[in-house]
């Protein structure tokens, strides 16, 4: 079985709080820090997380740190980074939205990976632009270094591989993209879980995401809980939509 993937949403932020879009890249809330500790104390799969990636911006970030990497023993959090992508920001332009530059970034080496970051990841150009065909094309980028991140983990680890993808509400739509985006936005501290349609694939473009039985009992409940007939057909339907 292919590798888990974990989306969550970040705490609940400042600009959260009455919709203040002018707040420079905010920090999560009170309210926020205490929805992070409550995921960190529920979250079923913390000792079998092979990866932890997150937005660079400051909630994204923060949610990682206090819901994936405090709740673990010391040993543990030492071995332990967040990856950061700037494919999984959120998508305006507007001051909540953009992340503090790549060089401030590396200043927090020794829990963030800042590896993977370009120095344009928070100007809001090219693929990172706010406009939805870079939009789709950054989110589908993302996928597919999430979906190589889960090849590398799953012969030695299969479904045990657990990999926590840290993001923003409306940005994760188009990661999920078909068919989820009709289920609703994710609530902060929300997680759903995911599973590769085609791990081993090599066109970006068939790199879909389909949402696991377990995640939809989860939200639904038994009495909407997907038939193994529907949960196949949920991915045949993916398939054939690439």
């Amino acid at each position: 079985m292919p590798p888990t993937i974990h989306i969550v949403r970040h705490g609940e932020a400042e600009h959260n709080v009455g919709y203040n879009v002018q707040i420079p890249d905010p920090s999560v809330t009170t309210k926020g820090m205490t929805q992070c500790h409550e995921l960190g104390q529920t979250f079923p799969h913390m000792d079998r997380i092979t990866h932890l990636v997150a937005s660079p911006l400051r909630r994204t970030v923060q949610t990682a740190h206090w819901a994936f990497i405090d709740p673990v023993p010391a040993a543990q959090q030492q071995q332990r980074s967040i990856l950061a992508l700037g494919e999984l920001q959120e998508c305006s332009r507007y001051p909540c939205d953009i992340g503090q530059p790549l060089a401030k970034l590396a200043q927090c080496a020794g829990f963030l990976d800042v590896s993977r970051l370009e120095p344009s990841w928070n100007l809001k150009t090219g693929i990172y632009a706010a406009a939805e065909p870079e939009i789709k094309k950054r989110a589908e980028r993302a996928r597919t270094i999430l979906r190589d991140l889960a090849r590398g983990v799953a012969d030695q680890e299969g479904d045990d591989a657990h990999l926590v993808v840290v993001s923003h509400g409306t940005f994760i739509q188009y990661l999920i993209d078909r068919p989820d985006l009709r289920y609703g936005h994710f609530h902060n501290c929300e997680y759903r879980s995911y599973k590769f349609v085609d791990l081993y694939g090599e066109d970006p473009k068939t790199a879909g995401l389909v949402e696991t039985n377990e995640s939809f009992y989860r939200r639904y409940g038994p009495l909407n809980m997907r038939t193994p007939e529907e949960a196949d057909d949920l991915i045949l339907a993916e398939r054939s939509s690439t």
